[in-house]
């Protein structure tokens, strides 16, 4: 992020970096999002279910966190209450991410040969 959080919430804008930020903040501090140019990584969680993509990022720094921080997080930002495993492949929403490499693996390979009059890119 380019700017400072706050500028961006005050807009009222909506992004996985913005809902990461906000989320580090809640676990890590104010004090770590006051700055410019914050890094954020993150995953995107498959819950809630009914939520969107913007909505389901989670910071990858809770899981190294402590277990009794990382359930509380984790269950409070996937409201999900009777989730049991918090290894990042059961949070993880495979789903999306395989929709995002076939849209590239389209647009890297598929789509050129196409134009190019390949036979079985």
């Amino acid at each position: 992020m380019s700017g400072i959080l706050a500028d961006y919430v005050a807009k009222g804008n909506k992004s996985t970096s913005i809902t990461c930020a906000k989320r580090i903040a809640e676990f890590l501090g104010e004090q770590m999002v006051q700055d410019k140019g914050l890094n954020c990584k993150f995953v995107i969680s498959k819950y809630p279910q009914e939520a969107s993509v913007s909505e389901r990022a989670i910071p990858t720094q809770i899981f190294a966190a402590e277990e009794a921080i990382k359930t509380h997080f984790l269950k409070k930002w996937t409201k999900n209450s009777s989730l049991e495993d918090f290894d990042i492949r059961t949070v993880l929403d495979w789903h999306y991410y395989r929709t995002r490499l076939n849209s590239a693996i389209m647009k890297i390979i598929t789509i050129p040969a196409a134009f190019q009059k390949v036979r079985r890119p």
